[in-house]
């Protein structure tokens, strides 16, 4: 397909890019919200009397950067609390605690707060990093009354800051002994304490496997997303291998229960109408899986497009796979703006859209018809296209740059699966006379992925590390990359017409 051709059917390339240009002139509007909805009607009504005409195009554009200013300001978190005073507040548990030295480490949002010397309840919605003391047993869901001081975070300049931004969290707070007034459990409960519950219930299932603690917490990490009980030094391993998204439930690993679900229904197509029976349970088993891993953006981003891909598969449909890469995106921000600032986000879609450009063109000229090498090149050169698409964030948040990780992504991607596969039956049915076999598959890959990580984190050419890679150089990568692609694509299209010009 030519490039004018695959930019006319993929309209989410430059939605996105004007969308996300507003989320970031956000930081620069001061006006009230009134103004800026104000501004969006007008230039809708612009866009819609112009359409027509060629400035109706600029109308349109400017309508959607605006999109983005107002959907930012309406979702920016109300800091409505006082800072640094001692508070009464309600606060409700949004995610499972986990422990970290002596505090259980939470997020929460609060509901209601009045200050200490005040008898008058005031309501807010704010949502803060809290860390409760370890002498409290607290639980997900639960609704908590404490005194505490709600401690800012820097959400302006930082990366850091960023984070938190991108997660709606712009201050923490202690719960120290005696600080706990009461604690009720929840009357109702929303998406995320379901998911938290189910995340619960597959972590505790894998934790019944025949398995060291160590052994538990890779499974609970690779299958479950849970990766609090994790060794900090193997961490560390891993991240500086360049195959820590290994360990966060991502495209990956929905990507991979996808394969297996298709592969266990596939005798369904012997039924009459099976094949819609088997696509609607590969789609409901995504979004359970995704409750079950805690609904992070990049399981998410990867649900959508898996389940628009099966739909495509459905009624036999020739997607565009940029164009759902870049509508998912779209989608997320529409609905939280901050995930632009989000690493993981950024990290997720990037590698995608890397991966779909470079891999094909790569693999054509080295696929060879031996099945066996075959595969083990296309497992790098899916790293190493990935690696062309995040190697400048990954350069700018973390200071170093990968290398050997194309060596060992081959080993590290066989054993996960085996890994996640055997989880995920596990989990499926938990039958007492397959622990000890499950267990044992499972130990064997762990110590094969865990002992080839080890090894190359010794070695010398693991990272090039200590890099100082400034924002300005990240923009310019992508777009000398951007224009790379352009080139690639035009190319392609001038040998393709070049001998169908010569035969005339």
């Amino acid at each position: 397909m030519y490039l004018a051709e695959k930019l006319r059917i993929t309209p989410f390339a430059r939605i996105l890019i004007l969308f996300a240009l507003g989320i970031v002139l956000s930081r620069f509007v001061s006006a009230p919200l009134y103004i800026v909805i104000i501004v969006a009607t007008i230039l809708y009504i612009c866009a819609w009397r112009f359409r027509n005409l060629p400035s109706g195009g600029w109308y349109i554009a400017a309508a959607i950067i605006i999109t983005g200013i107002l959907t930012t300001t309406i979702t920016l978190t109300k800091e409505n609390m006082p800072r640094g005073e001692k508070l009464y507040i309600t606060a409700e548990i949004a995610k499972t605690p986990y422990m970290s030295g002596r505090w259980q480490r939470t997020t929460a949002f609060i509901g209601q707060y009045r200050i200490y010397d005040d008898t008058t309840w005031l309501k807010t919605d704010e949502k803060v990093e809290l860390y409760i003391d370890t002498c409290y047993k607290i639980y997900l869901g639960e609704q908590i009354t404490a005194s505490t001081y709600i401690n800012p975070i820097d959400t302006t300049g930082s990366r850091y800051g960023d984070l938190m931004r991108s997660r709606g969290i712009s201050s923490r707070a202690y719960i120290v002994p005696g600080s706990l007034i009461a604690k009720i459990e929840a009357t109702k409960h929303g998406i995320r304490y379901y998911s938290g519950k189910m995340q619960t219930w597959m972590t505790e299932c894998i934790d019944r496997l025949n398995l060291n603690n160590e052994d538990k917490s890779m499974v609970q990490a690779l299958v479950a997303g849970n990766r609090t009980t994790m060794d900090r030094s193997l961490k560390n391993a891993y991240a500086r291998t360049g195959v820590s998204h290994i360990l966060s439930v991502s495209g990956l690993h929905t990507g991979f229960v996808f394969i297996i679900i298709n592969l266990l229904f596939c005798w369904t197509a012997l039924f009459r109408q099976g094949h819609i029976i088997k696509n609607i349970i590969v789609i409901i088993a995504i979004w359970i899986y995704a409750m079950c891993t805690g609904l992070s953006p990049s399981v998410i981003r990867a649900a959508m497009m898996l389940t628009a891909t099966q739909i495509a598969l459905w009624g036999s449909i020739q997607g565009n796979g940029y164009n759902i890469v870049l509508a998912c995106a779209t989608f997320m921000l529409a609905v939280n703006p901050f995930y632009l600032f989000d690493v993981s986000f950024q990290l997720s879609f990037m590698a995608v859209l890397s991966i779909i450009f470079f891999y094909p063109r790569m693999y054509r000229r080295v696929i060879s018809r031996n099945r066996a090498v075959d595969t083990l090149l296309s497992t790098i050169l899916i790293g190493v296209a990935a690696q062309i698409g995040v190697m400048p964030i990954v350069a700018y948040n973390f200071d170093n740059i990968p290398i050997i990780s194309l060596m060992i992504n081959p080993v590290i991607i066989l054993t996960s699966f085996v890994i996640i596969l055997c989880g995920i039956i596990w989990v499926i049915l938990p039958l007492s006379f397959m622990n000890s076999f499950i267990s044992w598959i499972i130990h064997i890959c762990i110590n094969a992925q865990n002992g080839t990580v080890l090894w190359a984190n010794s070695t010398r050419f693991a990272a090039l590390e200590n890099i100082n890679f400034p924002a300005w150089g990240v923009a310019l990568f992508y777009l000398i990359l951007g224009c790379t692609a352009i080139a690639i694509k035009v190319d392609e299209e001038r040998n393709i017409l070049t001998p169908k010009i010569g035969k005339q």
